[in-house]
């Protein structure tokens, strides 16, 4: 069935064009990869990247169908397209949403309801991506840790890329008919700019912040830009000859099958990683078009402008007169094999449901993880099994019932307006969820310091944890990740607890203060006094640091501030206001450290921050250049005054460690991070290049006794070695204790101490 190319009412919907059904297909192969490596990670561990297929063909698509609106009535017709989009994509997730909420009451702790709440509201107002990229964790694991509704980041995305590109285009389109212009050539300049910086700002911040870069919108946009593109250039692609689409084709297939079975998440992606997919599923989509009949481009040359009595020149000569057509005609299979495997009955029928089947699946296997632990092969079948069934129940009685007649009668304004009640009440539900969600079972650890409070340190704990390792802990058995150990200390459940005394005396300085607080432990009338100095990596030493002091007669005080580094460089923390005071508290313990009452010894480490500069956030080499040289001004400042070690920061985990081992007890070695992944996330390795020019500074390193196999077990010697991503159980840090001072003794002259 051809393209319908009859002008419709301004005040009615118009149907939008009909689709390829080898792109039909390849939506069915993204939704195929993302459910096996959701599953089955080990099998298909580059799964995730149908995520960058469905951003391309998004991008694509929604071109083509206001292009193809432009060629039929010289108009875009943006009402009646954002009308048509709300009536697909509102109803199913509002209805997601809905259900993830109960799935929370029923499957997840009381103390994860909130942050559930919260993911609701910003899922249902399209900005999740943004609030996870807040919280730096990349959403690519359905574990039970994970947030029921985490996956709807990427819809966050498409969404903002689709408001965004529809009012450029729109602006655009209203210059081209006031100057009597063609449409094609400035449209494949916005989008060739979008493409060109988004990709540059995707690979800086891969390196700078992977994270982040994983799921922010603006190192994301370039992928749906790239479809885009595509469309414009409709004709030019149609008129490629078949000989040159059957290459492609199989470039393209090639391509994604090498992304999906050789990617992994981690630190490098996106970056240039996501180049592969990208640019496979963009030759798919120009190798099916090659070869094709292009007779809209003989017959769209002109368009009367609705509404106007001129005639307005449409991009039909430059290749988006077509564009419509090469998205549409339906049942189309495109040239070559490729194409007519992408266009079989199996994989259009996938695709069909595919965006309500991607909604469903993630909060139920979530769900399931998280209520039953690890479950069985079986087991995930079904649960992915449950996720078709609903998929198809949700296309058969939600989404075609409101995409076809029910609706017909409604103008695009009327549907928008009851569209936006959706995601209100999604908002809405997120914020009446906080309600059942408060009060939480356990108050959350005290953010902020009072007063000095002396305090002894706490007993070692009985489980070895460390010790385990024995003197060679890189070679040792202990330390490799295993599916089961017999117990585990602190239990998962309580690991958020398990923290070092200073939570309990809340000897942090304020987020938004400036002020040195400080606590006291060990001998207060020792001569000899150990200062700490930093972040929150640096209290999670305090346990080790307390049982030391303790051994050796020391008098321990610590200055700490929450997401603060101690050092001598502005850093990306918080509004401007945060980071002037941070950069103040650095000033008021520096002055504390160096005054008549100074330490006989430093120590002092953080987490890898972002450097500032003239008031704008570095990336890349020169926010690392800039960290490296900050920390060099900064220690080798201190270490004139006051001998100054640095204690090398531990590797940084994929997820939060307890909720991984709470949710796959009898699987831990799910919880397991690749050792390089870890050490490249974590400070460890600028703050070594930062040392190799200062040898007055001497640096302790347990990263051995912390991750010593190829990838860092969750449990060291039946002890939870994380209470989160970053963070060391108190348990495990005081199992430290012996390992941290034979380093001290090693780096610490007999005269300093």
């Amino acid at each position: 069935m051809a393209t319908e190319t009859r002008p419709r009412s301004r005040g009615k919907l118009a149907a939008p064009p009909g689709h390829r059904a080898d792109l039909t297909g390849l939506r069915g192969l993204a939704i195929g990869s993302l459910l096996l490596g959701t599953a089955g990670p080990g099998v298909v561990p580059g799964g995730f990247v149908g995520v960058d297929i469905f951003l391309v063909l998004s991008g694509f698509l929604v071109t083509a169908a206001l292009l193809g609106q432009w060629r039929r009535t010289g108009q875009l017709g943006l009402a009646g397209f954002l009308a048509r989009r709300a009536r697909r994509a509102l109803p199913a997730g509002t209805l997601v949403l809905a259900a993830s909420l109960l799935l929370a009451l029923v499957c997840l702790p009381r103390d994860r309801w909130s942050a559930t709440g919260w993911d609701v509201l910003a899922g249902a107002a399209h900005v999740l991506n943004w609030r996870l990229a807040g919280q730096g964790g990349q959403a690519v694991t359905a574990d039970g840790t994970a947030g029921l509704v985490a996956h709807l980041w990427v819809v966050g995305v498409a969404a903002q890329f689709v408001l965004v590109w529809a009012v450029l285009l729109t602006g655009v389109a209203t210059w081209v008919l006031r100057r009597g212009r063609l449409l094609a050539s400035p449209l494949l300049i916005a989008a060739g700019v979008l493409v060109v910086g988004s990709f540059a700002w995707c690979v800086a911040h891969t390196g700078a912040d992977p994270a982040r870069a994983f799921l922010a919108t603006t190192t994301r946009v370039w992928e749906p830009a790239l479809g885009a593109a595509l469309a414009v250039i409709g004709a030019r692609l149609a008129g490629l000859p078949r000989r040159l689409g059957l290459p492609l084709g199989w470039a393209g297939l090639a391509a994604l099958v090498t992304a999906v079975l050789t990617l992994r998440p981690g630190p490098a992606y996106p970056g240039y990683l996501a180049l592969l997919p990208v640019l496979g599923t963009a030759a798919i989509i120009a190798g099916g078009a090659a070869g094709r009949p292009a007779h809209s481009r003989n017959t769209a040359g002109t368009a009367r402008t609705a509404g106007t009595a001129g005639t307005a020149r449409t991009a039909g000569t430059a290749g988006t007169a077509s564009a419509a057509h090469l998205a549409g005609t339906a049942g189309t299979a495109g040239p070559g094999l490729v194409h007519r495997m992408l266009g079989a009955r199996p994989l259009r029928a996938a695709g069909a449901v595919s965006y309500p089947l991607y909604l469903w699946h993630w909060p139920l296997l979530v769900a399931a993880r998280a209520r039953f632990g690890d479950l069985h092969t079986a087991a995930e079948i079904g649960v992915l099994g449950g996720a078709v069934l609903l998929a198809v129940l949700t296309h058969r009685y939600v989404e075609r019932p409101l995409r076809g007649g029910v609706l017909d009668g409604w103008s695009p304004w009327q549907v928008l307006r009851v569209g936006t009640l959706l995601p209100a009440a999604g908002v809405l539900g997120g914020l009446l969820f906080q309600l059942t969600a408060w009060p939480p079972d356990r108050p959350a650890p005290p953010p902020t310091a009072l007063a000095p409070v002396a305090a002894t340190a706490t007993p070692s704990a009985t489980a070895p944890g460390a010790a385990a390792l024995g003197d060679s802990p890189r070679s040792s058995r202990a330390g490799v990740p295993v599916d089961r150990v017999d117990s585990i200390t602190p239990e998962p459940a309580d690991a958020d607890t398990d923290l070092p005394d200073v939570y309990r005396h809340r000897c942090f300085s304020a987020a938004t203060g400036s002020e040195a607080r400080a606590c006291v432990y060990g001998d207060r009338s020792a001569p000899f006094t150990v200062a700490l100095a930093g972040d929150t990596h640096a209290a999670s030493w305090v346990p080790a640091l307390q049982a030391v002091a303790e051994a050796k007669g020391w008098r321990l005080i610590t200055y700490l501030r929450p997401k603060c580094p101690f050092l001598d460089v502005p850093v990306l923390v918080g509004d401007e206001a945060q980071q002037d005071a941070c950069a103040e508290w650095y000033r008021n313990v520096r002055a504390e450290l160096t005054g008549a009452e100074r330490p006989g010894l430093l120590l002092t480490t953080g987490s890898l921050y972002r450097p500032t500069a003239d008031g704008r956030a570095l990336s890349g080499e020169a926010a690392h250049r800039a960290l490296v040289d900050g920390m060099r001004r900064t220690w080798s400042a201190l270490s004139a005054t006051v001998p100054t070690v640095v204690l090398l920061d531990t590797p940084v985990l994929e997820s939060a460690a307890a909720r991984c081992v709470a949710a796959n007890p009898k699987r831990l070695t799910r919880c397991a991070t690749d050792r390089e992944d870890a050490l490249v996330a974590s400070a460890r390795a600028t703050q070594i290049e930062a040392l190799d020019d200062l040898p007055r500074v001497g640096a302790v390193d347990l990263t051995a006794a912390v991750c010593p196999a190829r990838r860092c077990a969750p449990v060291i010697g039946g002890v939870l070695v994380y209470r989160d991503d970053r963070h060391l159980t108190a348990t495990y840090a005081r199992t430290l204790a012996p390992r941290l001072r034979s380093a001290l003794d090693r780096v610490v002259t007999p005269s300093t101490s």
